[in-house]
């Protein structure tokens, strides 16, 4: 009888390779998150939630881009109802991350802007990633980090079909 591998080890012929990688994926996963909760920890405000973050991402984004956003703009971006999207401004305007104005023409339109707080947290968090990225790639060669992309890649559209 064959005996049963335990996660984290290689998967062989005819082994289910779905958990392992779950594990890898999970892995990596928890690493990028603690260096950012090591870096953010910094300022001494508490975690965002991958939907908080996502927002954050999106407006900073934006702010690059030059565009003006609403809240509308979240709601149907994220696809999350208006209360949900309140929330998570609101929670972000307490943060310091955003503030909200309102349009000379109709002034219940506010405009979300990101603050300078913000677009430093992201330069932040851009160096934290790019650090455990290239911790990540070490001793990989730009062969092995492509073939890696393309075999994932080819993975994921095998899920889609």
């Amino acid at each position: 009888m064959k005996d049963k591998k335990t996660i984290g080890s290689s998967p062989g012929d005819g082994e289910h390779i779905g958990p392992y990688v779950r594990h890898l994926s999970k892995t990596i996963r928890i690493a990028i998150d603690e260096a950012l909760d090591k870096e953010l920890s910094l300022d001494g405000l508490p975690r965002l939630t991958s939907v908080q973050a996502h927002v954050m991402g999106y407006l900073n984004m934006q702010h690059e881009l030059g565009n003006v956003v609403y809240q509308k703009d979240i709601e149907q971006v994220f696809h999350i109802q208006r209360s949900t999207a309140t929330g998570i401004l609101k929670l972000l305007e307490q943060r310091g991350s955003i503030r909200r104005e309102s349009e000379e023409k109709d002034a219940r339109m506010k405009r979300i802007l990101v603050t300078e707080q913000a677009r430093a947290t992201k330069k932040r968090v851009d160096k934290t990633i790019e650090g455990v990225e290239k911790q990540l790639v070490q001793g990989l060669s730009k062969e092995e980090i492509k073939t890696y992309i393309e075999l994932t890649e080819k993975m994921r559209r095998n899920l889609e079909k």
